[in-house]
């Protein structure tokens, strides 16, 4: 009856330990080093570590399979991009080991595609930057100048801001798209949308399509700021926001987590979609507090259960992610004191951090054992920001 979850280091894989682990089920986790946030939770039963799947697919892949072939785990979440896209594309072979709550291939396809998932939107008649995707870089220039600069070079697959760039004006564009492109190849161009207030719509799917759960979150700080990934986070209450998400979801059947992701464009203050993450997001930890615990029903429902749909939850609950996130706004911002709420706004503000917990401190000292173990592994820092 146990879970197995990858990307120990990610504060979203602690989320989830603690969520499935306080109900009593057996949780182990997995990284490339044992050295881990997550593994040194209280509710961390078995630490494992695999080759890197960036570098080595098919040793990951081989290692799950034999880590799964013991018949101990019940289930595995695959909490990020690198583990998810093998666990997807291995989809028969290991879910003969076990169960696994992923999406249908094509669908995860599409949503992890920055410009296939636009289009996607767009389809549902939901609002999103005009976008195009050159076959080629011949085709650069002149899609670029069907949306009018300045244009945003976009990877097609990537987290958080890794690899987006934008140009302000033509004749820098072809430097800027090469350079991307050397890293993701064909990136897509996209409308230029100021920035703007951001939230986040998350959805769990059973296996079969079914809505089980929902949840909204406003993005309140961002490092590097003002475009990059959110450092505290606030549950807020949107419905319309939701049904633009559901609208989108429609045209990809679904199983398991989602979250959309919405920027409010200042010019005309409509939400326009900005892309899907399809996986567990890194402030997992606010909405399992908020009282839509998205990690025990994919565990329910992978082992079968039925579940009743979640929809309410408590609004106006913060939480942040201090170190390194908040502890980076503190460090290079002119306004640091005056952030509101403050960085270290605690419970009697209605926030808590995703990380530190009396009730489970070991988690602290993973991360601090995490930084000094990969002080200079560039990556491994890179991921801790951006997650």
């Amino acid at each position: 009856m146990a879970l197995l979850l990858t990307d120990g280091m990610l504060r979203m894989t602690l989320a989830a330990a603690r969520s499935v682990g306080a109900a009593g089920v057996p949780v182990g986790v997995g990284e490339t080093s044992l050295i881990n946030t997550a593994a040194f939770s209280k509710y961390c039963g078995e630490r494992w570590r695999y080759p890197d799947p960036r570098a080595f697919p098919g040793a990951f892949r081989e290692s799950l399979a034999d880590r799964l072939e013991r018949g101990k785990y019940r289930t595995v979440f695959a909490m990020d991009e690198p583990a998810l896209d093998i666990v997807v594309a291995n989809r028969r072979a290991l879910g003969e080991l076990c169960e696994l709550p992923v999406p249908p291939t094509e669908s995860y396809r599409i949503a992890r595609d920055k410009g296939l998932s636009a289009w996607a939107a767009a389809a549902a008649g939901v609002e999103a930057p005009a976008t195009e995707q050159p076959a080629s870089l011949e085709d650069v220039l002149p899609m670029a100048r069907k949306l009018s600069f300045p244009v945003v070079v976009k990877p097609r697959n990537s987290s958080g801001s890794r690899g987006i760039r934008v140009v302000y004006a033509e004749e820098e564009l072809p430097a800027v798209y090469e350079a991307v492109h050397c890293e993701f190849p064909f990136p897509v161009l996209q409308a230029y949308i100021p920035a703007g207030i951001r939230y986040d719509v998350c959805l769990l799917y059973d296996r079969e399509g079914r809505l089980k759960a929902s949840f909204v979150q406003k993005e309140l700080r961002h490092f590097p700021h003002p475009a990059g990934p959110s450092t505290m986070q606030q549950s807020v209450w949107m419905p319309e926001l939701l049904e633009r998400a559901k609208a989108v979801m429609s045209r990809l059947p679904w199983y398991g987590v989602a979250e959309l992701e919405f920027m409010v464009d200042p010019r005309d203050g409509i939400p326009k979609f900005m892309e899907i993450n399809p996986r567990f997001w890194g402030s997992l930890h606010l909405a399992v507090r908020s009282g839509v615990d998205f990690p025990r029903l994919l565990y329910r429902i992978a082992l079968g259960e039925r579940v009743k749909e979640v929809t309410a939850y408590e609004v106006g609950r913060l939480c942040r992610n201090l170190f390194p996130g908040e502890a980076l706004q503190v460090l290079v911002r002119p306004d640091r004191m005056r952030l509101d709420p403050p960085a270290w706004a605690g419970k009697r503000s209605g926030g808590e951090d995703d990380i530190l917990s009396w009730t489970d401190p070991m988690p602290a000292l993973g991360l601090l054992a995490t930084c000094g173990r990969f002080m200079f592994d560039r990556g491994v820092w890179r991921s801790l920001i951006r997650r």
